[in-house]
């Protein structure tokens, strides 16, 4: 229940998070807030990670997580790549025993089954701009590169705007977003935003927030 945005354009990369969080409890949904800032910000070097799906391993929160790695500076001197893997190798062993608890406590629950990271940064060596997705299930954990420019997560997405940009798939090339400013970009995804929230009002759905958060990296 979630709908992030993320673009790759001429001079960095910028990301429109919605602040949707659900909790269970014995299998059944206990709570939904709308008041959780999903995007996480290092200090000294230009990277980003955001969570969607699972959000809670062992009673740590994924931003727990993160700021645990960013204190350990595992990341210096490494390669965006680099910093990527030993992310996941970071990580790893707290994901997997929570996400198989859930399936074993709650295997009716499909949305206890999963968790997802996205590394959006600049490698320092090439200069280069990317993101990279990392997912977990119990029954697999693997990373891909994105090769687009634009990646779109959630179930918002899947709902709300997967059609919108199947009926303009220029929103989603180089050409539009590699001439994008950051500042153009963000205003892009707020309009792609209200696009799916207006979708979701539309049928009465309530898969992620009316209200975002907004972060960019730029040179």
């Amino acid at each position: 229940m979630t709908l992030i945005l993320t673009a790759l354009c001429k001079n960095g990369i910028c990301i429109c998070a919605d602040k949707r969080s659900i909790t269970w409890t014995n299998g059944v949904l206990d709570k939904i807030e709308d008041n959780l800032n999903k995007l996480y910000k290092f200090n000294e070097i230009p990277l980003i990670i955001f969570n969607h799906g699972v959000n809670k391993f062992n009673n740590k929160s994924w931003e727990t997580l993160c700021t645990g790695y960013e204190k350990s500076d595992r990341w210096k001197n490494k390669s965006l790549k680099e910093i990527v893997d030993d992310f996941k190798d970071f990580v790893n062993e707290d994901i997997v025993r929570q996400l198989n608890i859930n399936i074993n406590n709650m295997p009716n629950v499909v949305g206890v089954r999963q968790t997802n990271f996205v590394l959006c940064g600049k490698d320092l060596s090439s200069g280069k701009y990317g993101f990279y997705e990392l997912r977990w299930s119990p029954e697999y954990s693997s990373n891909s590169w994105q090769d687009t420019r634009l990646i779109v997560s959630g179930e918002g997405y899947e709902k709300y705007l997967k059609q919108h940009l199947l009926n303009n798939s220029q929103l989603n090339t180089a050409e539009v977003w590699g001439t994008r400013t950051v500042q153009q970009a963000i205003s892009e995804l707020k309009k792609l935003f209200s696009i799916a929230l207006d979708n979701r009002k539309k049928v009465g759905g309530n898969e992620f927030s009316d209200n975002f958060d907004t972060e960019y990296l730029f040179d």
